[in-house]
């Protein structure tokens, strides 16, 4: 199974999955959310925005440059089929296993819990 190495990069996803769970986010609560250097940040963030990913907003605020990050639909879709085929990846071998040994999956046991 094929991962999307721009996405499974563990800095690039943690920055994906940080911004999937907020609207916009500016670069240093999301530095401080991935626990990323300043200069890793930025440069995962490039790369992110090249694939169109995110959206990169530079603005001034009172005379201070603040630079702020958003997920595009088309970064939430790419983020959406990596947890997609992660989850298939750790179902699979459960699944042959099953079958190899007809034993119960446990949809079938908890059916058989009685309280």
């Amino acid at each position: 199974m094929a991962f999307d190495a721009l996405v499974a990069n563990p800095g690039r996803l943690k920055i994906l999955t940080t911004l999937a769970s907020t609207q916009r986010q500016e670069f240093v609560q999301l530095r401080e959310a991935t626990a990323l250097s300043d200069g890793n940040l930025a440069c995962h963030a490039r790369r992110l925005q090249s694939a169109g990913f995110i959206a990169i907003h530079k603005e001034f605020r009172a005379g201070k440059p603040i630079t702020s990050f958003a997920l595009t639909a088309t970064g939430r879709n790419a983020l959406e089929l990596h947890a997609h085929q992660l989850l298939q990846a750790i179902r699979a071998p459960v699944a042959a296993a099953n079958e190899r040994t007809n034993a119960p999956t446990s949809s079938d046991a908890d059916q058989e819990w009685v309280d």
